[in-house]
């Protein structure tokens, strides 16, 4: 047998057919955060897509931004639950949404509506003051409610050195007699 035959052999065909790759499970929607408006996107688009990952790549964390997440509760809800958001973070977010998740159903529909409300523009932060309105629909809904919050956010976003943009402190008010954010993470963060 010569070298040709033997190099034929090894070779597989280029006109061979190749085994398909596995499908991909979770569609993304995210677009590189390079502005502020774009983590108000990435924020909505996660919670649509029910994407934990997107989610808390908006947040500042001391990897990507340089500061330490905050979340500042509503008021009320921070008073009923005594110690519950002393020093909450990206971690006790990342728990509290893990939690949630697990009572989110495949098919349910989850949505965040934001209206702007004021921006202040700063060289390396904005703070957005918006209105929110936050539809999920989850297992738990007939013991605890919470299908529908409502509220005001104010969002300080910070620019990294890499030029993105993300959340590194949210503060959460009541505009309603509804429930708030706030009263959601208080239920799922436990």
């Amino acid at each position: 047998m010569g070298w040709m035959t033997l190099l034929a052999l090894a070779c597989q065909s280029p006109f061979a057919t190749r085994d398909p790759e596995p499908p991909i499970n979770q569609q993304s929607s995210w677009i590189q955060p390079t502005s502020s408006s774009y983590v108000l996107i990435n924020l909505r688009n996660a919670i649509a897509e029910k994407n934990p990952q997107n989610y808390l790549r908006c947040l500042a964390d001391t990897g990507k931004a340089g500061r330490r997440f905050l979340f500042i509760p509503e008021q009320s809800v921070n008073a009923a639950n005594p110690g519950v958001f002393r020093n909450w973070g990206y971690e006790e977010e990342r728990i509290y949404l893990n939690q949630l998740m697990l009572y989110l159903p495949k098919d349910s529909t989850s949505q965040l509506v934001l209206t702007s409300l004021r921006e202040s523009v700063y060289q390396d932060s904005v703070i957005l003051v918006q209105e929110y309105e936050l539809t999920l629909r989850h297992q738990r809904q007939t013991a605890l409610g919470l299908a529908k919050t409502r509220g005001q956010i104010e969002f300080r976003l910070i620019r990294s050195v890499e030029n993105m943009w993300y959340i590194h402190r949210w503060t959460d008010y009541a505009t309603a007699s509804q429930p708030t954010w706030s009263a959601v993470r208080a239920a799922f963060g436990n």
